[in-house]
């Protein structure tokens, strides 16, 4: 199984699992915390990884409120 498949498969259960959940109030210091983690010293590579990782957390937020 490739990387890829596994970060797939990961972000469509998260995504799942945030839509079903009922407390919806706790979706938003979710995304707080988890992109100030991206943004933090332990965030993946420099300023652009960082950056994208923002951006795609952005995108997975969007997608999980459409609901």
């Amino acid at each position: 199984m490739s990387n890829q498949a596994q970060v797939d498969a990961l972000e469509h259960l998260l995504i799942a699992i945030l839509q079903k959940s009922k407390m919806t109030l706790q979706v938003d210091p979710a995304f707080d915390a988890a992109l100030s983690s991206i943004m933090g010293s332990d965030g993946p590579g420099g300023p652009a990884e960082k950056s994208a990782a923002a951006d795609y957390l952005a995108d997975i937020k969007r997608r999980v409120q459409a609901r």
